[in-house]
């Protein structure tokens, strides 16, 4: 052969080899887990699934995502150490869970009677720092956060009205452990924890007088309005945040282009989610003011007055670790920049 046509041949061997390849490397992906804290039958998860069949799409089939309803694979509360250990790639819970293991989460994603619209909070995490105290707190936990996703203001349903600080005094009332917790306690509430799933029965049953779970139409899916017809709107006390957390070795293999699709995707799927359960929020009052429930909004004094008490349990919490200091001060920051407190 001669030495022109050897290195022709050895050029075609070379595109062969490419050609030949190329499909091998097209049919090549990548398959996450993803756990959240939502029930499949609840209207964040269903946006959820949504999202889930985007990002195949998106990712011209590199990626692909999938879903698992809370409690499926690990208990909620475990979220954190199976992503950390890859048994799951991916989860969305609110982070507060976590505060046995760091104070600092709890304020941080659901600083209590402190942003008025979602856009202040959103701004926190987006622009002031928030995402970035967030990945302080998960840094020894080898998972990173990359985006948040909101569901709006949540509601306390009552079986009584409350219309003041005062009417909390002496009833019970569920809440989970936390800022919200130690609020009711200052007011003179019992506090009694329970799983979501008990709420229902301890209202019916008269166990506890009122429930601080989710908003609105969250609530009314669960049936709280069918045994406590009272429920506060507009909302000013709880606005939680979840996270879109995800295993750090898992990130890092992602091609950059992938990377950023999957954290705009995540600012997408958190307008989404908000948007959608606003207007489920309208389309349930309806419902429930047909049927009975009464809505309690508040004079703006009132709840003035509660947050001069919100404020004390603000102080209390930064004094519980040097993360949580750091992260209350980091929203007085921003507070005070956009004139919500002085």
């Amino acid at each position: 052969m001669k030495r022109g046509d050897f290195i022709i041949y050895l050029i075609f061997l070379f595109a062969f080899a490419i050609i030949w390849s190329l499909p091998v490397y097209a049919q090549k992906k990548i398959v996450w887990k993803m756990q959240t804290l939502w029930s499949a039958g609840e209207l964040p998860y269903k946006i959820l699934e949504k999202f889930c069949k985007r990002i195949p799409v998106l990712t011209d089939g590199q990626l692909e995502i999938s879903l698992y309803p809370a409690g499926a694979i690990v208990p909620t509360f475990e979220t954190l150490d199976a992503v950390r250990y890859n048994i799951i790639q991916v989860m969305n819970v609110w982070p507060g869970y976590f505060t046995g293991k760091e104070p600092a989460f709890a304020p941080l994603t659901d600083f209590i009677c402190a942003y008025k619209e979602p856009w202040e909070y959103d701004t926190f995490f987006y622009y002031r720092g928030g995402i970035e105290l967030l990945n302080e707190l998960y840094a020894s936990y080898n998972v990173e956060t990359i985006g948040i996703i909101q569901w709006g203001m949540e509601s306390m349903f009552m079986k009584y009205p409350v219309l003041k600080p005062e009417d909390f005094k002496g009833h019970k009332f569920r809440s989970p452990q936390g800022m919200t917790a130690d609020m009711l306690k200052k007011l003179g509430a019992g506090v009694v924890v329970l799983p979501g799933e008990e709420v229902y029965s301890a209202l019916d049953k008269g166990v506890v007088d009122g429930a601080d779970w989710g908003t609105i139409s969250i609530n009314h899916r669960m049936g709280f309005d069918r045994v406590a017809k009272y429920y506060i709107y507009p909302g000013f006390r709880s606005m939680p945040v979840s996270d879109f957390t995800v295993n750090k070795e898992a990130w890092n293999k992602l091609p950059l282009n992938i990377k950023q699709i999957l954290k705009t995707a995540v600012r997408e799927l958190n307008l989404e989610t908000l948007e959608n359960c606003s207007i489920d929020d309208y389309e349930a009052m309806r419902e429930m003011n047909a049927t009975g429930s009464k809505t309690l909004t508040w004079k703006e004094e009132d709840i003035e007055r509660l947050r001069k008490v919100v404020h004390e349990v603000w102080d209390e919490w930064a004094a519980k670790s040097p993360m949580s200091a750091k992260v209350i001060e980091a929203h007085k920051k921003w507070l005070r920049e956009i004139g919500r407190i002085q």
